[in-house]
């Protein structure tokens, strides 16, 4: 529960501290790549990785939200990656942990991309 309340208040506090207009959805969406998604062999929280490619010819604040789920299509828990800055045209590396347990393959779909003007 902690987790989850500790990302929203970051998700909305980039859009506060930049000042600036934030992009949702497909154009933000494309900077954007999963490159791993790990279920822990333990059952512990997976993990998903990924990489920025920021387009813009502004430096960029990100917030990523990532759906973990299971071999059946069941939602196993979310995760949110937040990148304070990536320099215009310039890219960057994330990282999401799970909020659930979860074992087995996974997939990761982005499930939405913010990007921001960094201050």
């Amino acid at each position: 529960m902690r987790r989850r309340l500790l990302a929203a208040k970051i998700v909305l506090l980039i859009p506060a501290l930049a000042g600036a207009c934030s992009q949702a959805g497909s154009s933000a969406a494309k900077d954007v790549s999963v490159g791993a998604c790990t279920a822990d062999p333990a059952g512990g929280n997976p993990v998903a990785t990924g990489q920025i490619n920021n387009s813009t010819g502004k430096a960029s604040a990100y917030v990523i939200h990532v759906k973990f789920v299971d071999s059946s299509g069941n939602g196993v828990g979310d995760g949110v990656a937040t990148v304070a800055r990536v320099e215009a045209h310039g890219t960057a590396t994330w990282r999401a942990v799970g909020t659930q347990s979860a074992r087995g393959p996974l997939t990761c779909p982005l499930s939405s991309v913010t990007r921001t003007v960094a201050p």
